[in-house]
C-alpha cells in the first residue's frame, strides 16, 4: 500500500498544483478527470510501439549511440508525447471550456500526469522505495515540464488559427526533444562501450540538465499564460 501511495502521490500533487494555478476560470472537474484517465489510457499505444520496436537496452553492448538516439527520441519520446498529444488534441482542445491559452497547460498536464502515474506505478512496484523517491523528484516532474511546454503552444494554437498547426507541431516537437534528451542520457548508462569514455555521473548530469532546462522554460511559460489569464479576467472576458 505504501509503494502504491508513493507511486500515485507525485502525479496527484502536480495536478492539484496546476489546478490551483488556474485561478480565474477553472476547468470543469469532470473534464480534468477524464483527461487524467485518457492520459492513463495513452500508455497503451506508446507501449505497443515500444514493444514492436524492441528495447535496445536488452542487448546494450551490440548497439551504437545512433541506435540509442533513435530509440530515445523516436521510439520512446515520440510515441509517449505523441500519445499524450492525441488525447489533448482530440478530447480537450475542442471543448468550449478551453477558452483561454492557459487551458492548454491545464489539460496537457492532466493528460501527462495520468500517463506518468501508470508508468510510475509500474516502476515503483517493481523496483521499490528508492526508485519511487527518485521518480517523485525527477521523472514525474519531468513529464509535467514536457506537458507544460506542449500545452503552452497548444493553448496558443487554439487562439491563433492561422498558425495553429505549426504551433501545435512546435509544442509536440519541443516536448519530444526534452523527453528524448532526458531518456537518451539515462539509456546510455546501460552501454558499457559508452561508459568507458563518458562516466555515468556525466550522463546523469546530462539527464538532469535536460530536466532542469525544460523545467525553467515550463515555469516561464506558466507565468506567461497566467498573466494573460489575469488580464482576461480583469477585462471581464470570463463574465459569461
Amino acid at each position: 500500500m505504501f509503494l502504491l501511495a508513493l507511486a500515485i502521490a507525485p502525479g496527484i500533487a502536480i495536478c492539484l498544483f496546476i489546478y490551483f494555478k488556474d485561478r480565474y476560470d477553472r476547468e470543469p472537474k469532470k473534464y480534468l478527470a477524464v483527461s487524467f484517465l485518457l492520459g492513463m489510457l495513452s500508455t497503451f499505444p506508446a507501449l505497443l510501439v515500444q514493444f514492436l520496436a524492441g528495447d535496445v537496452r536488452e542487448n546494450a553492448t551490440s548497439h551504437f549511440i545512433v541506435t540509442y538516439a533513435f530509440f530515445a527520441y523516436i521510439i520512446v519520446a515520440l510515441s509517449e508525447e505523441g500519445s499524450k498529444f492525441l488525447m489533448l488534441r482530440l478530447y480537450a482542445y475542442p471543448k468550449k471550456s478551453f477558452n483561454e491559452p492557459f487551458d492548454g497547460i491545464v489539460y496537457a498536464v492532466m493528460v501527462a500526469m495520468g500517463f506518468a502515474t501508470v508508468e510510475n506505478i509500474e516502476y515503483v512496484l517493481h523496483y521499490g522505495v528508492q526508485t519511487g523517491v527518485i521518480r517523485f523528484f525527477l521523472s514525474v516532474p519531468a513529464h509535467a515540464s514536457f506537458a507544460v511546454l506542449m500545452g503552452y503552444y497548444t493553448g496558443r494554437a487554439k487562439f491563433t488559427p492561422r498558425w495553429s498547426f505549426w504551433l501545435m507541431a512546435k509544442g509536440l516537437l519541443i516536448a519530444v526533444f526534452f523527453h528524448g534528451s532526458f531518456d537518451f542520457c539515462i539509456f546510455l548508462q546501460d552501454n558499457e562501450h559508452v561508459t568507458r569514455y563518458i562516466s555515468t555521473g556525466m550522463l546523469s548530469f546530462g539527464a538532469f540538465a535536460s530536466f532542469y532546462i525544460s523545467f525553467r522554460l515550463a515555469m516561464r511559460s506558466l507565468r506567461s499564460q497566467q498573466s494573460i489569464s489575469r488580464k482576461a479576467f480583469e477585462n471581464n472576458h470570463f463574465a459569461d
